[in-house]
């Protein structure tokens, strides 16, 4: 009798751990599924506008836009940049496979990550919810470190990750450096 209740007793148990473990998979697929392993938008669906660019001012801690400026006198502290409006058509949401670069003058300045004539203006490939109809962002440059005190012309292109396509391009002139 004593086999035979153990036995129960091991099936049970080995019951419960399967039925523990797969119960656990499928919350694990669940969550992923809720959380969306993110898919990546059609690139040919994704279109980006300037909402304001040119000069800002940091006020009570935060930039803030000021003017429409392109061209910028090259002094410390100054900061100009895009705020821009990604779109995606079609109800598509995830991944938005686009990448953000400044184009300047040859700088080299260790302390910002800064090399050479192209560098990241921010984080590539944001994520677009699937309530989401758009993305907002803003991209700033700030004439901070005496390496980056060039004068000349400062691009921000955000473009596609594939083919490397331009969808906006803004331009500002530095002078005076």
């Amino acid at each position: 009798m004593s086999r035979l209740k153990s036995g129960r007793m091991r099936r049970t148990e080995e019951g419960a751990r399967f039925r523990f473990v797969f119960v656990t998979v499928l919350h694990v697929f669940a969550v992923a599924g809720l959380l969306g392993c993110q898919s990546e938008v059609d690139p040919h669906s994704v279109s980006v506008s300037v909402v304001a660019s040119g000069e800002y001012e940091i006020r009570k801690g935060l930039p803030i836009w000021v003017s429409p400026a392109t061209t910028i006198s090259c002094e410390a502290g100054r900061i100009f940049g895009v705020d821009y409006r990604i779109d995606v058509a079609n109800g598509e949401y995830g991944t938005v496979p686009i990448e953000l670069r400044w184009l300047h003058p040859k700088l080299v300045v260790p302390e910002r990550q800064i090399w050479g004539r192209s560098s990241s203006a921010g984080r590539s490939n944001p994520i677009l919810g699937w309530s989401e109809t758009s993305l907002d962002g803003r991209v700033l440059w700030s004439l901070e470190h005496p390496d980056e005190m060039v004068s000349g012309q400062y691009e921000l292109q955000i473009r596609l990750l594939d083919d490397k396509s331009v969808l906006l391009s803004r331009s500002f002139k530095i002078e005076g450096c």
